[in-house]
């Protein structure tokens, strides 16, 4: 077996070649992410098929043909928003589950076995409406959690530690007098970085980035924004102790002369273990918007993003590759329908990667499923 960044792959699929699979029926399939089960994958998929809202798992060969599926047992209509690899091979959905009796969402966490099997599925009930939009693994098997919880008629940032049980260890609510919401965590040593969104008195969105210690202690936090809108999607941590982010900007980016405007632009900055800004990029230029939901890094330090290019109500995929200071070293587009968009970006130690997403066309929204080279082809 192969040992890299923190988890275990094996099999023939992590040296396939890439591949481009659109797989679902009518209504709406969208993949949220992936792991590598043996020569293949599987996929965690948030599925509607017109009168349920479901969680789904599609396995996959090498190849990303669908081989079988499966359906999350439910009481309650689910909403999955992502998928995490721990170290020892297995997995964790997240997302909620929505309770009809009282009208809210209650956090949800799935355990993944390393053969794609459900383990444990466990639904968090408690005071507002809670929604898991990230996570992260720890080494010893616990997971932490990162959100919203809607309550009084705001959005504030959910931070939650659960043991490998699903037992809640700590939760911490960020204050705030404006909406908070948490999209994006990782683990650098002992401390948890967490980006998503803060509203500003003017009503505009700046990039959040918060500290936090594994024990829940809170240290700090920081904000980066221009004059319009900021979102951080995906954090990573660095070597030096610090995090690089990925999302999305109004304020920054090429001039489009003809309309004097600037398109939405994604967005990497990197912050030292204080919180203070070191660089930013903007990725981008005066055609298309663009907007990033996923980042990964690569083997030799690279950093690969993906998400989406846009221009009016087409998108396609985005997928660019940049060194560990931001610099571009390629970009590449993926067009199969309508729209497309990538949410979840997998590694592989051949320095490929595999995206995962939903792409919408003649058949409905499906999910869209992707591997490249390290080159993007």
């Amino acid at each position: 077996m192969l040992k890299w960044a923190g988890l275990m792959f094996h099999g023939l699929a992590l040296y396939g070649q890439s591949f481009t699979q659109t797989i679902g029926g009518t209504n709406a399939q969208d993949g949220i992410g992936s792991m590598v089960v043996g020569d293949g994958y599987t996929i965690g998929v948030r599925d509607f098929n017109g009168s349920e809202h479901l969680g789904r798992l599609f396995n996959m060969s090498g190849s990303g043909s669908l081989q079988s599926t499966s359906t999350l047992s439910r009481s309650h209509p689910l909403f999955l928003q992502g998928l995490v690899g721990l170290q020892d091979g297995t997995s964790i959905l997240y997302g909620s589950g929505f309770s009809a009796e009282d009208g809210d969402h209650d956090a949800l966490l799935v355990k993944l076995d390393d053969t794609g099997a459900i383990a444990t599925t466990w639904l968090f009930t408690g005071p507002g409406s809670v929604q898991y939009l990230g996570a992260v693994g720890l080494p010893d098997g616990s997971v932490v959690a990162c959100g919203l919880r809607a309550m009084d008629g705001r959005h504030e940032a959910l931070i939650a530690r659960h043991d490998p049980s699903g037992q809640e260890i700590w939760s911490y609510v960020h204050p705030s007098l404006t909406d908070v919401e948490a999209y994006g965590i990782t683990v650098n040593g002992t401390e948890l970085l967490i980006t998503g969104r803060q509203m500003n008195f003017s009503g505009q969105s700046d990039i959040l980035l918060m500290q936090l210690d594994v024990d829940g202690t809170f240290n700090w936090s920081t904000t980066l924004g221009g004059s319009f809108n900021e979102e951080g999607r995906a954090v990573i941590p660095t070597n030096t102790g610090g995090c690089v982010i990925a999302g999305w900007t109004d304020s920054f980016g090429t001039l489009d002369q003809t309309s004097q405007s600037i398109p939405r632009h994604a967005i990497l900055a990197a912050f030292d273990l204080n919180g203070d800004t070191l660089w930013t990029r903007a990725l981008g230029d005066t055609l298309h918007g663009h907007q990033v939901f996923a980042m990964v890094q690569a083997t030799n330090g690279d950093l690969l993003v993906g998400g989406e290019r846009f221009s009016s109500a087409i998108s396609d995929v985005y997928l660019a590759r940049v060194t560990a200071l931001g610099e571009l070293l390629w970009e590449r587009t993926v067009d199969t329908g309508k729209e497309e968009r990538i949410v979840h970006l997998l590694p592989l130690p051949d320095d490929g990667v595999v995206c995962t997403g939903w792409s919408f066309g003649p058949f409905g929204r499906q999910v869209l499923f992707l591997r490249r080279s390290a080159l993007g082809y």
